[in-house]
């Protein structure tokens, strides 16, 4: 990268004082602050949308993350041997930690206030908008028929992976199952058509490397997969991560729910889809879709750990659902 130095000066109009590889490429030391210079493997339209949400964000109050810097003609990113490179402002910071509270209550606040920030987003004229808004029933019960598929399949094979998945597959069968009448009889496409009319941000992975914390900011980073989603697909993500770290323990996700509803509250339907998508085996099915598409010797023992992670789970997830509405009364 040290011999793109002229063209990085040149496409933004910066002088670059010294360029520092860093684990996601680039951190550049230039007369306008510190950078981070990385290669984006997204799509023009992609780098495009993004950026505009990005903007977006930054304007409405929300100015924790990571937006790109417009070069010289106006683009969000620059080309270097066919290759896009984003430019970004350098943060110091760490990574959010979910295992403890006070870093989780923060990424809970940060994903509220960029929630909040995003209402009213529209994407600019001629760009195609990544969106999975009002599939998400769709979505789930085609991994609901996968997980019957998977089930007939280890009927066939019995080997190890086989026999445990066997064991435990009917019990989380039944929680799907669960899950999609929540939304058969829930108020889902109302809230579609609300949110399609608001306009709004969906970070989409919001996970902790994309959480930066340094004392008092919290940052929010790597909004490549935003998209037109419901904001309470952020929320679960964020709870699963968290909950995950603690048992399912209730008290622990009132402190983020109560951090989150303190900036921007959610309604009783986005509750309801909440508690729908929590239901979902969604990790149950992750590792065995991933073990029966990968098939490869050497993973049977690293997946049959994961599945038996899930299995021990499963009492505690039920406890927490057992429990769930009482975190709104």
């Amino acid at each position: 990268m040290i011999e793109s130095k002229d063209i990085i000066e040149s496409t933004y109009g910066l002088k670059v004082l010294s360029i520092k590889p860093c684990c996601a490429g680039y951190i550049l030391d230039t007369d306008k602050g510190k950078k981070h210079l990385r290669q984006c493997q997204c799509s023009e339209n992609r780098l495009f949308f993004v950026h505009d949400a990005k903007t977006h964000l930054y304007k409405n109050g929300f100015t924790n993350l990571d937006t790109y810097s417009e070069a010289l003609n106006g683009n969000p990113y620059m080309e270097i041997d066919n290759k896009y490179y984003v430019l970004t402002p350098y943060f110091d910071a760490r990574e959010c930690e979910f295992g403890d509270d006070t870093d989780a209550i923060k990424a809970s606040v940060a994903l509220a206030l960029m929630h909040k920030a995003g209402k009213g987003f529209r994407p600019g004229e001629g760009l195609s908008v990544p969106s999975d808004l009002g599939r998400l029933p769709e979505s789930l019960g085609k991994r609901y028929e996968e997980i019957l598929r998977m089930r007939r399949k280890a009927e066939r094979e019995r080997g190890a992976f086989d026999y445990i998945y066997l064991d435990c597959v009917d019990k989380f069968i039944e929680l799907a199952e669960k899950s999609l009448n929540i939304f058969n009889g829930s108020e889902y496409v109302r809230l579609v058509k609300k949110a399609m009319a608001e306009g709004g941000i969906c970070h989409h992975d919001y996970s902790y490397q994309n959480i930066l914390i340094s004392g008092s900011k919290t940052y929010i980073t790597g909004f490549e997969s935003c998209s037109d989603e419901l904001r309470i697909y952020d929320v679960v993500n964020l709870l699963r991560r968290k909950m995950r770290k603690c048992n399912w323990s209730l008290q622990k996700a009132s402190l983020l729910l109560d951090a989150y509803e303190e900036v921007y509250p959610l309604s009783s339907d986005e509750i309801v889809i909440m508690k729908a998508m929590l239901l979902f085996p969604q990790k149950f099915w992750r590792v065995a879709n991933r073990y029966y598409n990968s098939r490869r010797s050497w993973a049977q023992k690293n997946f049959t750990g994961m599945l038996e992670e899930v299995i021990t789970e499963y009492h505690d997830h039920i406890r927490f659902m057992n429990q769930f509405d009482k975190l709104f009364k």
